[in-house]
């Protein structure tokens, strides 16, 4: 078919092939059978299994950013650049609803409950419970590394790296440029370290330039070398700034932007009595929200938005840089945010942490090789699942022996290629993906105009079941014991609790659920792919493998009649008490009883003692990020930076 010998350009051999693909990619060179070189279109290859340069990955990640508050409406580049050259996934969801869990969820391609990182700070988990657990030396980096990417990452990686433990820096990265607390979240006072060293100041600049000069600087170096690449970009926009009544700090030529605009009204923005005492734990407690606060509230949603457009900026260069070098189209650019973010969604002022749409579905968008241009799918994923996409499309699949024996999630990178395919009836994508399930332990924050206010009992258990054809579901279970079900296609802003005082056909439906549930909390490796394989009334037949032939492999077959006293039987999802940290004991039962929750995989962390930064803060005068700023270059930058004094680092 290709004239290996003649090395004939594929895009000549076969027009009308490139002329019906989504992608006219640029060319790049491969190897055919006879070992001659020739040029192909990158996803023409793929399809041919030919063996290609293997793409570049570049990962966009925000801090905080919302889907369902419309922030993506205020970023124009991410529009033009990525959505409109990509495809937008609208079921893409984080399993813990918070920054630092979720990052090792995605960096280790496990449920919260697997890498028992499930908090920011202690008991629950941050950077030094990372250290302690040796989860900092198997992780995504090492993987991609051994696969022979060049891996880097550059901007906040997780909670809890600061000027104590700065020497002990992320492993398996062959370059990194770290955020440094307590620094990571002052937009206008700049520390990072680079590569574990000491921590640099780069005083005069706002966060999102210095992070977009050296996203910028680095992408000119990487396109120099042979291997492919992995580059993390990860701002800290538009998370708040620490502090009582503190918002992001947008750079200051876009301080000024959209004047008038004002967070969006939706069907559960602030509701009423007859849908708020519907709700659970502390949330059902939640006063109306006045004016003073809603008026606070506008201006924070503002904020947010003109940040925002720094990291427009970001995505506008790398993209720019990557075409100047000729390898964007060998590459995939992914954007999305560590969590959600909800503003007057169910009274509670602002923040995550919750297991609603506002704070678990996230944006994500994908553009690249064989990604079709200018769509939307809901197809369903979540950030477990990058890692495993990323090793895949690195060439590492799981019948590899380098490959890490405890990933809880999938490659996505089918659905990435062919994002209108509709999943069938029963099973979805082959079984199980219908199941996102989200988890959270400790205290919920809400944060209001005026300070954090920590919520105990914020601990729950939750599943969704996302199906493109209806049926769709949200059901948690919390540490007080209460219950929540929504109907999600009839009740999207999921406001009438199903779960109080259910009819006949609900108690069916929730026994389901429950047992789902109790499984997806349980689950490990196989079985969080499709944690139906635990849920067989067989029980010679539970979990033998992912290709057993199910008797039960959707919802739509656990509803049947037949099936009630099979999930009567299973117990109820529990916690014993409310606790800030995961305890294996207080979260029994399990299904089965003898889970290992990851402890195979990573070391013991009882009581474990998290680092305390005590060195005199770098002061910072001013807000930064003018127009003359815009293009600053990271060889202008360094002109200025500083490393901090033993003082400084405490």
């Amino acid at each position: 078919m290709v004239n290996q010998e003649l090395g004939i350009r594929m895009n000549y051999v076969l027009p009308a092939l490139l002329a019906s693909y989504p992608l006219h990619g640029d060319d790049v060179t491969v190897k055919g059978p006879a070992s001659h070189l020739t040029k192909c279109v990158v996803p023409i290859c793929f399809g041919l299994g030919l063996q290609t340069q293997r793409p570049n990955i570049v990962f966009i990640i925000t801090d905080d950013q919302d889907l369902h508050l419309g922030s993506l409406d205020y970023q124009p580049v991410v529009k033009k650049e990525l959505a409109e050259k990509g495809t937008t996934f609208s079921q893409h969801y984080v399993t813990v609803a918070k920054c630092c869990p979720s990052r090792a969820s995605l960096l280790r391609g496990q449920a919260g409950h697997n890498t028992n990182i499930t908090e920011v700070g202690p008991p629950g988990g941050n950077y030094d419970k990372w250290l302690i657990s040796g989860e900092n030396e198997d992780y995504l980096p090492h993987w991609l590394t051994a696969a022979g990417y060049n891996t880097g990452y550059i901007g906040k990686i997780m909670n809890g790296y600061n000027t104590a433990n700065y020497n002990k820096g992320p492993g398996g990265w062959t370059h990194i440029q770290t955020a440094v607390d307590g620094y990571t979240y002052e937009y206008n006072n700049v520390v990072m370290s680079l590569n574990g060293q000491t921590p640099i100041s780069y005083p005069g600049y706002h966060q999102s330039d210095v992070i977009r000069a050296m996203a910028v600087d680095r992408i000119e170096n990487l396109a120099g070398q042979a291997n492919p690449f992995f580059l993390g970009i990860a701002p800290t926009t538009p998370h708040v700034e620490l502090g009582p009544g503190k918002w992001p700090v947008p750079p200051v030529r876009y301080q000024n932007e959209f004047p008038n605009l004002k967070a969006p009204r939706s069907v559960n923005w602030n509701p009423s009595d007859t849908y708020q005492k519907q709700k659970v734990s502390w949330i059902k407690n939640q006063a109306l929200l006045n004016d003073s606060t809603i008026a606070k509230l506008d201006g924070l949603y503002r904020a947010r938005a003109q940040s925002l457009l720094g990291v427009d900026d970001i995505v506008e260069d790398v993209i720019a840089k990557l075409q100047e070098k000729g390898i964007l189209n060998n590459t995939y650019v992914i954007y999305t945010s560590d969590n959600g973010w909800h503003i007057g969604n169910h009274r509670v002022s602002a923040g995550k942490s919750l297991h609603y749409l506002e704070d678990s579905n996230v944006p994500f968008i994908v553009r690249g090789p064989g990604v079709p241009v200018n769509k939307t799918s809901n197809l369903p994923g979540a950030h477990l699942d990058l890692a495993p996409t990323f090793l895949d499309i690195a060439g590492l699949t799981s019948d590899n022996a380098a490959y890490p024996p405890f990933l809880d999630g999938r490659s996505l990178l089918d659905n990435w290629q062919n994002p209108e395919v509709e999943p069938t009836q029963c099973p979805v994508n082959g079984g199980g993906h219908e199941v996102i399930n989200v988890e959270y332990w400790g205290k919920g924050e809400e944060e209001t105009p005026w300070g954090v206010i920590a919520h105990p009992n914020n601990s729950y258990k939750t599943l969704r079941i996302v199906r493109p054809d209806g049926g769709t579901y949200l059901y948690s279970k919390w540490c007080t014991g209460e219950a929540e079900l929504y109907d999600t296609a009839s009740d999207p802003g999921e406001l009438t609790n199903l779960a109080i005082n259910p009819n006949a056909t609900t108690s069916r439906l929730i026994s389901r659920l429950n047992g789902l549930l109790l499984a997806a909390k349980s689950c490990a490796v196989d079985t969080c792919r499709n944690p139906w394989q635990l849920l067989q009334p067989e029980p010679d037949r539970r979990a033998v493998d992912a290709q057993t032939n199910l008797t039960i492999t959707c919802l739509e077959q656990a509803l049947e009649p037949k099936f009630d006293d099979f999930f009567a039987s299973i117990p109820q999802v529990a916690f014993h008490q409310c606790m800030p940290y995961q305890y294996r004991p207080n979260e029994m039962p399990y299904w089965p009883e003898n889970v290992g929750l990851g402890e195979a995989f990573r070391n013991p962390t009882d009581n474990y003692q998290s680092s305390s930064p005590s060195g005199a803060k770098v002061v910072s005068n001013g807000t930064f990020g003018t127009a003359a700023q815009r293009n600053v270059t990271l060889s202008e930058i360094l002109k200025t930076a500083k490393k901090l004094t033993p003082a400084q680092l405490g």
